[in-house]
């Protein structure tokens, strides 16, 4: 999971990982919808959960 995030917050390695721009796109969205810093993190909680059960079944599944 942190190679995804890693790829994603690196502008040199979005590629490395073929989820990172989708969680890049995810993290901006949310930054232009909710500008407000603590509103935003309080709700992409949900998304990181989500995306964390996804990545630890397909690992599981490797």
């Amino acid at each position: 999971m942190a190679e995804v995030i890693h790829a994603a917050d690196v502008a040199a390695d979005i590629d490395k990982d073929p989820v990172a721009r989708g969680l890049e796109a995810i993290t901006v969205g949310y930054g232009i919808r909710y500008p407000d810093d603590e509103e935003n993190l309080s709700l992409q909680f949900e998304v990181y959960d989500a995306l964390y059960a996804w990545y630890m079944v397909q690992t599981a599944q490797n």
